[in-house]
């Protein structure tokens, strides 16, 4: 749009004051304007239409351009529409006043019509690198937002706003984490009858399932290894009960299962404590959790048969008032001396 077909409003409570600034805008080419006889009508032409330039007069008997000018500046909507106010010559106080309100400018009556053209064209002039400058922001605001969809398929919600705000992911130690490890019962041999683009394919939808249940209990998923995928609670959300959590989603993959909405049978391990997570790797990188809770959670999940949930006696001591279990005794877990684990009841 040209500046020539931006909306001007005309505010002023004299009709020959409006006629001759309307006049005098059509001969410098401005053809798009609009007269209002008073604040109280050109309030109620703001709250219903969109204006590029505000002519507002400072004297008027009904409500007065000050309190024209302070209702539109306060009103977030119209806040940034410029207003240039018509003064009378010697109206210094008041015209400071209006400036010191939010008023961008002003012209004294009687009008000199190249003031006039000029301070109208500069106001507009304003106004579009405003526009533009917020289309921009807009766009790069959007642009954030779908940067952080991206790394949020990759990283837990956390880290992935770190390096939306610092452009890097500090390590950090998180004490209080359940992790659960997921595997595909029988997906190796499946991998080997199958053509790369079929299993690829399968493990998408698998996991893309597993995935929608994991975000219904506020679970990240840290990262698939194989036919294994792993998640926490107790990193980016707080949780009051990070194992129930977790308990209450295993139940839901082995329902999914069990009712066949997937296809595959699946082992489930559980574990609680601390993790170490960061950035791995220099060329080919990659986010990850470390330390003794997750290599114990993929050890136990090991253990379980199709379909059965496994959780460690400390995960289980976290929450044992909300999850429901009987013990398969004492285990041998690597690194450790024999260990007791439970069958979560489903």
């Amino acid at each position: 749009m040209s500046i020539s077909e931006s909306k001007i409003l005309v505010v002023d409570d004299i009709e020959a004051n409006r006629y001759t600034l309307e006049r005098r805008l059509k001969r410098d080419g401005f053809t798009n304007i609009t007269l209002a006889d008073g604040g109280g009508a050109g309030l109620e032409l703001v709250n219903s239409e969109d204006f590029d330039l505000i002519l507002l007069d400072l004297m008027m008997p009904d409500i007065s351009g000050l309190d024209v000018l302070k209702t539109i500046k306060q009103d977030p909507l119209h806040r940034h529409t410029p207003i240039i106010m018509v003064t009378a010559v010697g109206e210094i106080e008041p015209t400071v006043e209006c400036i010191a309100a939010g008023a961008d400018d002003y012209i004294a009556k009687p009008f000199n019509k190249t003031l006039l053209k000029a301070r109208v064209e500069a106001s507009l002039e304003k106004k579009i690198l405003r526009d533009q400058e917020e289309v921009y922001l807009a766009r790069i605001e959007e642009d954030k937002k779908q940067s952080l969809e991206w790394l949020r398929k990759f990283l837990p919600r956390n880290a992935a706003s770190q390096i939306m705000s610092t452009g890097k992911v500090q390590p950090r130690r998180y004490e209080d984490v359940a992790i659960i490890v997921c595997d595909l019962y029988g997906f190796t041999k499946f991998c080997e009858i199958n053509s790369p683009e079929n299993v690829v394919e399968e493990l998408e939808d698998v996991f893309g399932k597993f995935e929608k249940v994991f975000d219904l209990f506020n679970l990240e998923k840290i990262k698939t290894v194989g036919d294994c995928i792993v998640g926490a609670s107790g990193i980016s959300t707080v949780s009051r009960d990070p194992v129930k959590d977790v308990a209450s989603c295993a139940l839901d993959l082995i329902s999914m299962s069990a009712d066949e909405r997937i296809k595959w049978k699946i082992h489930i391990g559980i574990h609680f404590g601390p993790v170490v997570a960061g950035v791995i790797g220099n060329d080919s990188i990659q986010y990850d959790f470390l330390g003794e809770t997750v290599n114990t959670a993929f050890s136990i999940c090991d253990l379980s048969e199709p379909n059965e949930i496994l959780i460690s006696n400390n995960a289980w001591m976290q929450s044992r008032n909300s999850v429901k279990v009987s013990s398969t005794g004492l285990s041998k877990l690597k690194g450790m001396t024999d260990y007791e684990i439970f069958k979560v009841n489903i």
